[in-house]
């Protein structure tokens, strides 16, 4: 990690209207945070806490309805359309369906080539060029650039998905539910991929998952996300050791350890109900419904987000 900010991100904001009664979905209401150039940012949480929408958000294809946000030092909010769409082959995404993600009457090839000839700044001959070499790069032979999306399998459409995000040299990747559509054996071989690709390109990786295991292997720092807001931000093997907030520690007992139920040493916290609507979230500390140390103050004042360790940041009232 170079230590400098790539992402700085200042109370982004992203509703959506529903109905006609003037209610909005807080699908992420108000969070801060920079990810460093070179590190991989994980993010995690349940279904419907805002993961993938902050993701759509970072590379530009969901518009926020409020706060900043700085794309390496770039105000997108500022750029023309024109200015816009050259910046943004900057910072790509990698979606969680490889086979929703290919056109299935485009051949291969043609799907890696796309991009670059949306943009049309190479000549033909480099495009192609490009392709094989990407194609290479992600471990799929030249041959594979005549196929289509139904003669692959799972792990080689995401590859090609990979491929042609590549083509545009980015300088971030947004890693929706990357592997989450594969077969545990692939997934090792993807998180390994992504792991070389880093180290050789030094791309900047936001690592969205729900997959605990996941994020502490491939991860520099976690972000809890809970109801639209982080609850918990810090270092990945801190975060995984010592758990601070009580959503945290809920996460991270559930995920299987390996070990005789004498040996485990984390006791399992079971949460009750179940996230509440983004429509209306509880007052004051939203995840107060569901939390087992919740106090009479808690649906009365937001949760200060605070620094308890060096740079380990947790929103919680009785942390």
């Amino acid at each position: 990690m170079s230590g400098a900010d790539l992402i700085t991100v200042d109370d982004l904001r992203v509703h959506f209207p529903v109905g006609h009664a003037g209610e909005t979905v807080k699908a992420v209401d108000g969070v801060s945070f920079g990810v460093h150039a070179g590190e991989t940012f994980g993010v995690i949480g349940e279904s419907g806490s805002g993961k993938s929408t902050l993701g759509r958000a970072l590379v530009l294809l969901q518009k926020p309805t409020g706060g900043r946000m700085l794309l390496d030092g770039m105000d997108p909010q500022a750029l023309s359309m024109r200015e816009l769409r050259v910046r943004r082959r900057d910072f790509q995404v990698v979606f969680q369906d490889p086979n929703a993600s290919l056109n299935p009457r485009m051949s291969i090839g043609t799907s890696i080539r796309e991009p670059m000839d949306i943009l049309g700044d190479l000549p033909r001959a480099q495009r192609d060029e490009r392709v094989m070499q990407v194609l290479d790069r992600v471990g799929l032979r030249a041959e594979f650039a005549e196929r289509y999306p139904h003669e692959l399998s799972g792990g080689q459409k995401q590859r090609v998905n990979i491929a042609r995000v590549l083509t545009l040299r980015p300088k971030m990747i947004v890693c929706d539910e990357v592997v989450a559509a594969l077969d545990v054996s692939i997934q090792a071989d993807i998180l390994n991929l992504f792991a070389d690709l880093q180290r050789e390109f030094g791309l900047t990786y936001v690592f969205i998952t729900h997959d605990l295991g996941v994020v502490s292997h491939i991860s520099d720092r976690i972000a809890v996300m809970y109801l639209g807001r982080f609850v918990e931000l810090g270092d990945a093997q801190e975060l995984s050791d010592n758990p601070r907030h009580p959503y945290t520690r809920a996460l991270m007992s559930a995920e299987p350890t390996p070990l005789p139920k004498a040996m485990r040493t984390r006791e399992r916290v079971i949460l009750s109900g179940e996230i509440p609507s983004p429509v209306s979230p509880p007052s004051g500390c939203r995840f107060r419904t569901r939390c087992p140390i919740a106090q009479a103050d808690c649906a009365q004042k937001v949760p200060e987000w605070r620094e308890v360790r060096d740079g380990h940041w947790v929103a919680c009232h009785y942390v």
